[in-house]
């Protein structure tokens, strides 16, 4: 079918411990290279974006999982692209845990202290700059 890069947005069903994200990112780093999918997730205060990458018909069932996942409510797609070239080939899933202390980084700005799917979903290239800039600076 071919390769897709899909990005989505998603409200935490609890505030999510730093031992939950972990256990998270174990289970997906596992399953994702089963699967040959990357990507990258970013969290902040209830709030998720995350990149998936690979052949579409694995990435969507990735995605479909996700959004039966409980852990996860209001899940929206914000975009879905073919793609020739992976931006995070080399993570099974990349991760970072937004915090006060980002203000310091280049190019911050205040709406991800509150980040808002809808910002996001009207200009579907934000989250992709979004993950990009975090490519750098991942945890866990």
């Amino acid at each position: 079918m071919g390769m897709i890069s899909l990005v989505y947005v998603s409200s935490a069903s609890h505030d999510m411990r730093d031992d939950e994200l972990k256990a998270i990112l174990e289970v997906s780093r596992r399953n994702n290279e089963k699967c040959d999918v990357t990507g990258m997730l970013l969290y902040r205060d209830g709030f998720f974006i995350q990149a998936l990458e690979g052949e579409e018909d694995t990435v969507m069932e990735v995605f479909e999982k996700i959004k039966r996942d409980d852990r996860h409510k209001n899940v929206i797609l914000v975009y879905r692209n073919q793609t020739t070239q992976r931006m995070f080939g080399s993570w099974k899933m990349g991760f970072n845990k937004l915090r006060d202390t980002e203000e310091k980084i280049e190019g911050y700005t205040t709406w991800l202290r509150r980040p808002t799917a809808e910002f996001l979903t009207e200009e579907p290239s934000r989250a992709r700059l979004l993950l990009e800039s975090f490519r750098e600076h991942t945890f866990f």
